[in-house]
């Protein structure tokens, strides 16, 4: 009795079962006297048949092409050697060839003390071979009638040339045909096999069918693996009582041994059917075939799922009320709220999640699409044209040659992530004034982007356009974002001054030097499965930020995740949904300049990145480093000092960490 296994209710995993198609396969035709003396699927008897139903002759004639040792498997055996199973005494007279030298010995054998012809090659379907099967049948069988009584084809591979090249080539036509096609190959499937004779992928039988048809000949029967096919007119005197009304491909044809490969919505891709690589008896591997890594596997469709939602709605701020298209409709309070809500997050442990930026799930999906293209689908080459000598401003940083530990005044492994830092968009005359050295601001440098000369042209076109794009409307979300926090920090600490924080204009250049930094995280020999404390040795190394917030958008689950202190000395994973949603969430978390801005009220709270031991796919993030003025004037403890020349002194603090660490070892 058949079970219904959706009744039970342990269905964490699909429920795949076969069922019984309707076949239209007729059994009503010469199938019917399918049987076997040497052949492999009732090839005997059904040749047996449609030969006693033509004329009586009383000497009949064959060509078997890939004879093979003249009986193993053969369709012509029991005509050449027995005189055939037909009802007449006919004398049958052959011409074989086989390829192979050894089987061509036992071929011999058997056949030329009686009288048939064995020929030795590898028959060749190329136009100006001498192994061509018209020229061999010119040449060494000139009593052949040119309508002889049997061809058999069974070269693996290249049949449907061989017979292609008799029709158009030569005046012999067969009274009876048998071909090998592919049997794996659907029915719907016309596939002709490339014309080279070292390529052997086989033909569809809907192929054949079609070249068959071009110069009269009929489908009449097929076994497993062979096609009938006799002419039309001898169809019409002799075999059309034999042969179902119905000779569609359906009819006389089930494909048994086929390979069928179907989608699930998230990019899965399924193998049904046959799972074994026929003439290689192995096992199909599905996760072998996946375009997509298991990472990637979502419905790009999908609307934000309960456990999403239930997410967004516990642990995300809402910043609609001061960022969103709706924003002009909200009150002040409303606005309070919002900003006050944010800064009691980033109060509690510098980090905070938000949504409601208006930054679109589109531009995001994009620019994350991009960044893998350059930092892991491209040639390392394409990268390396990035290089500058500031990297840590602008352009591609290879993998292990930054170390964010030395940030905190710790000596740790090299980061294991690729980077490409890009600034605001490159003006005619920032380029002038860094070719003459009349730049004196390094946080404002030209970026540098691959050209069509390293890269695909339209990928870096692309390139560019996308992570500027991205880069616009990222800085004008984290402007507000701090201009929210510099709005509820002053209305809970009126004693600071914060008024450094708002940017009078957000276009100009010269007016942020927020530095966006994209990251190719990927698992490396450190973290191999058996290695001592792998799974405790991290990607990025815990470090604190040096600018005024960082801004984050990761993909979807990779190899990477995103850890914060704990404030115990633990940590503690920053939970992000397992896709990009609809309206987008990113990380948002303290700098230290920020951080000290605020007399430490928001912490720049240690984090790192660490290797996700459940999935090795690579993983890519967008961080938005946001940055001041330059001449910004800031007052920190008590001392007046520009931004710039903070931040020089800061990263001169991590360097001295560095070169300290070098010297001991």
């Amino acid at each position: 009795m058949a079970t219904n296994n959706s009744n039970n209710n342990n269905n964490d995993k699909p429920i795949i079962r076969h069922r019984q198609v309707v076949s239209r396969r007729r059994r009503d035709g010469l199938i019917r006297y399918a049987s076997d003396t040497t052949s492999q699927n009732g090839e005997d008897g059904i040749i047996a048949r449609i030969f006693d139903c033509l004329p009586p002759s009383s000497c009949r004639y064959c060509v078997d092409i890939g004879a093979w040792d003249g009986k193993h498997l053969s369709n012509t055996y029991s005509l050449l050697v027995t005189n055939g199973n037909t009802s007449s005494n006919t004398k049958w007279k052959g011409l074989l060839v086989e390829a192979d030298p050894h089987k061509f010995q036992d071929l011999s054998a058997l056949h030329t003390p009686r009288g048939n012809i064995c020929i030795q090659a590898a028959i060749s379907t190329t136009p100006k071979s001498p192994h061509r099967l018209e020229k061999l049948l010119h040449e060494h069988s000139p009593d052949f009638p040119l309508d002889f009584d049997f061809l058999c084809i069974d070269i693996d591979g290249s049949d449907y040339w061989v017979l292609d090249g008799l029709f158009r080539n030569s005046p012999f036509r067969p009274k009876l045909i048998c071909i090998e096609f592919n049997p794996t190959m659907p029915q719907d499937l016309i596939y002709i096999p490339p014309r080279n004779d070292s390529i052997r992928h086989g033909a569809s039988i809907a192929a054949l069918v079609e070249l068959a048809q071009e110069f009269h000949y009929v489908l009449v029967e097929t076994t497993l693996f062979n096609a009938f096919f006799v002419p039309q007119t001898l169809f019409q005197q002799y075999l059309v009582d034999e042969v179902p009304d119905d000779r569609s491909i359906e009819a006389l044809q089930q494909v048994t041994m086929g390979t069928s490969l179907y989608q699930l919505y998230d990019g899965t891709l399924k193998v049904w059917g046959c799972k074994k690589l026929l003439w290689h008896r192995m096992a199909m591997d599905e996760t072998k075939l996946q375009m997509l890594p298991p990472a990637q596997r979502q419905f790009p469709f999908a609307p934000s799922s309960a456990a999403d939602s239930t997410f967004q709605d516990a642990a995300v701020v809402d910043m609609s009320a001061i960022l969103g298209p709706t924003q002009q409709q909200t009150t002040t309070y409303q606005q309070q709220q919002c900003a006050d809500e944010l800064l009691q997050r980033l109060a509690a442990d510098g980090f905070a999640l938000v949504r409601g930026t208006g930054l679109s799930r589109h531009v995001c999906h994009e620019a994350l699409q991009i960044t893998k293209a350059f930092l892991t689908d491209a040639d390392e080459t394409v990268r390396r044209s990035c290089l500058t000598k500031d990297r840590a401003r602008r352009g591609y940083s290879p993998m292990c040659t930054e170390n964010f530990a030395s940030l905190i005044g710790t000596h740790g492994p090299n980061d294991l992530v690729r980077k490409f830092r890009m600034g605001p968009p490159t003006t005619t005359q920032d380029i002038t004034n860094n070719n003459n050295g009349t730049n004196s601001n390094s946080l404002l440098q030209p970026n540098i982007w691959p050209t069509d000369e390293t890269w695909d042209a339209q990928l870096a076109a692309a390139f560019q356009t996308t992570m500027e794009d991205y880069y616009q409307s990222a800085c004008e979300v984290a402007n507000a974002i701090v201009a929210a926090i510099a709005d509820a920090m002053q209305r809970q600490h009126p004693e600071l001054s914060l008024d450094v924080l708002l940017l009078p204009d957000k276009h100009n250049s010269a007016a942020h030097t927020s530095i966006l930094t994209l990251l190719g995280y990927t698992v490396g020999t450190r973290h191999k499965p058996g290695k001592k404390n792998s799974s405790k040795s991290p990607l990025v190394a815990s470090h604190t930020d040096v600018g005024v917030i960082t801004m984050l958008l990761f993909d979807g689950p990779g190899c990477a995740k995103l850890q914060r202190s704990d404030g115990s000395g633990g940590w503690v994973d920053v939970q992000l949904p397992s896709v990009v949603p609809e309206d987008p969430i990113l990380v948002i978390n303290i700098g230290d300049c920020l951080s000290e801005l605020t007399h430490h009220v928001l912490p720049s709270t240690l984090h790192r990145v660490v290797a996700d031991t459940k999935c090795k796919d690579p993983r890519h993030c967008l961080a938005l480093f946001m940055g001041l003025d330059p001449a910004a004037s800031l007052t920190i403890q008590g001392e007046t000092i520009f931004y710039e020349d903070w931040r020089k002194r800061r990263i001169a603090r991590s360097q001295q960490v560095l070169k300290e660490a070098s010297n001991k070892e």
